[in-house]
């Protein structure tokens, strides 16, 4: 049995007891009966697939994710969400899922905003409802995840970007959710270690043999680092540089100033080169190394061609491009783009993060 169904049954008994409104139309009270009758019987078979041809329980198959497996191994890999708001979409929640799925011994932390940013949309939808019972179902279900409410920007403390977050520039930012994450996800990298990755990541093999290195893309720009997918040991002499040349490069007008475009300066200077070839080890400043990984590591598909996680039809080529891939940076996953069943996109989440698309696909959410 899938180790994530067997967590089912609690959070679809949630769905099904959530209480609708009380003035809600007769096709609103149809739908949602319809969503949790088809979520019920799904967590009704799943609970009847634990059980063994002799009628036996079988142990192994309804703990949680780390009993039959054995302790964590150590590694952190981290996400972050700053809007504030108090549940993930499902396709972030995929993120998280996969990674948790592909590490089983890893740590797995979602660092989520506990401050709403003022004048962000508040408004609710009609997939609040499933969203919030996948995201309850990631943190009491799966062993290996935890779910950290704190104000983010405090992590900013104790590191070259502190004065730069006093000196109230980045509330001047037209893109405060990305400078945010930009600058915190470096700072908990070099406080704490570990695997940064982007809630659009779809995560499909084990991470545990990456360690300060950053990937590069095959796109328009030659020598582009991005920083969806950072790992880095604690300490990283690259990235207190790093941090304090964010705290110049900052433009409150470029949504990229602190993140791809400052992270490729950096290494540049840091390491003395005047192109970034993959595949290679940099020997830097203060005896300190990193690796570029190939574009096929983390980026296979880049955001030149996002339209393909979308397409309804999948060309054969599109996933050998992803055979080697540790995961795969789902670009556009934010602008609420649909999701075709037979499209790249739904592939892999159906493969990779099964229970919240399955969870999702069942009301059109995902």
């Amino acid at each position: 049995m899938d180790w994530l169904e067997a967590g089912l049954m609690d959070e679809q008994l949630d769905l099904l007891k959530m209480r609708l409104p009380g003035a809600i139309s007769k096709r609103k009270i149809q739908q949602r009966f319809l969503l949790a009758l088809i979520i019920l019987t799904l967590g009704v078979m799943a609970l009847l697939s634990s059980f063994q041809h002799n009628g036996e329980t079988n142990p192994e198959s309804i703990t949680s994710l780390h009993e039959p497996i054995g302790k964590f191994n150590g590694l952190n890999i981290f996400f972050i969400e700053t809007s504030g708001r108090s549940c993930l979409t499902a396709r972030q929640a995929c993120g998280v899922e996969s990674a948790a799925r592909a590490n089983p011994h890893a740590s797995v932390t979602l660092y989520m905003e506990k401050t709403p940013i003022a004048n962000l949309s508040r408004n609710k939808s009609d997939n609040d409802e499933v969203n919030c019972a996948i995201t309850k179902f990631l943190l009491r279900r799966i062993e290996n995840v935890r779910i950290l409410r704190q104000n983010l920007l405090d992590h900013l403390e104790d590191t070259p970007l502190w004065e730069f977050y006093r000196s109230g520039l980045l509330n001047k930012s037209t893109t405060p959710l990305v400078h945010r994450s930009d600058a915190i996800r470096v700072a908990l990298l070099w406080k704490n270690g570990g695997i940064y990755l982007d809630l659009d990541c779809i995560v499909m093999r084990p991470l545990d043999s990456l360690n300060n290195t950053v990937g590069t893309v095959r796109d328009f720009i030659p020598n582009w680092i991005e920083n969806g997918v950072m790992a880095f040991s604690a300490g990283h002499p690259f990235l207190h540089f790093l941090m304090k040349s964010m705290s110049l490069a900052f433009r409150p007008d470029n949504y990229l100033s602190l993140g791809p475009s400052a992270v490729t300066e950096a290494i540049l200077d840091f390491c003395d080169r005047d192109e970034l070839p993959a595949s290679t080890l940099l020997f830097c400043s203060r005896n300190s190394s990193l690796f570029i990984q190939p574009p096929d590591a983390f980026y296979a598909i880049g955001s030149g061609r996002a339209d393909v996680f979308y397409q309804p039809k999948t060309d054969l080529a599109d996933w050998n491009k992803l055979k080697h891939s540790f995961l795969s940076h789902i670009y556009d996953s934010g602008s609420g783009r649909p999701v075709p069943p037979t499209s790249l996109y739904a592939q892999l989440a159906r493969d990779y993060c099964p229970f919240t698309y399955r969870t999702s696909e069942i009301n059109g959410s995902f």
